[in-house]
């Protein structure tokens, strides 16, 4: 079970980061359909608001970002998958951002206009310390400040056999043997035992 968990943390963050990125572009689209007679621009921004991007999906991304970090062994491609969240997150900061700070001049009153600052404010603030701490992360590994859990060894690396052992040829060794040529010798083959000249036969 925690096995099979920790295989799809990597494609539940990437998954994550691109439901945020059609959130945002389906909140622009929607703003862009809806403004018309009927509903002036001011009106759609103010209407869009925070909704461009759920801040529960951006909790969890940051929570499946940690884990591809620091749950051993990390991911294989876990400083990327943080990398592109922060931008995702950091982006969606910006031009959520931009649509409050416009829709504000769409509101009816003050009371309406102190309301929706607070609202978004927060959700604004909520949404920017998250994307602070997925940078944070990136640059943290990157530069080796943060340590990340141990990655699993690439099965792609091929395995390091040894070499042939060097051929070493020693005078003692060499006493009282022969080789066929001096080719077998230099190789390295062992010799065959020859008799001393003038020695006797053993007698059985």
């Amino acid at each position: 079970m925690i096995e099979s968990v920790k295989r799809i943390r990597e494609p539940f963050a990437w998954a994550m980061a691109v439901i945020l990125v059609a959130q945002l572009v389906t909140g622009v689209v929607r703003i862009v359909l809806d403004t018309g007679p009927k509903l002036p621009l001011l009106a759609a921004l103010q209407a869009a608001g925070g909704d461009l991007m759920n801040l529960t999906v951006i909790f969890a991304l940051v929570g499946l970002v940690c884990t591809c970090l620091f749950v051993a062994p990390a991911t294989r491609h876990a400083l990327l998958v943080t990398r592109v969240s922060a931008i995702v997150v950091s982006g969606g900061v910006v031009v959520s951002a931009l649509v409050d700070l416009v829709g504000l001049f769409g509101a009816p009153d003050l009371l309406t206009v102190a309301m929706d600052s607070l609202g978004g404010l927060l959700d604004l603030v909520l949404k920017a310390m998250a994307a602070g701490a997925l940078w944070l992360l990136a640059r943290g590994v990157g530069a080796g400040r943060i340590e990340p859990a141990e990655s699993p060894a690439t099965p792609d690396d091929p395995p390091v056999l040894p070499g042939p052992a060097p051929v070493s040829w020693r005078r003692e060794d060499a006493v009282g043997t022969a080789w066929g040529s001096a080719a077998d010798a230099a190789s390295g083959q062992p010799g065959k035992p020859r008799l001393e000249v003038g020695s006797a036969p053993s007698a059985e």
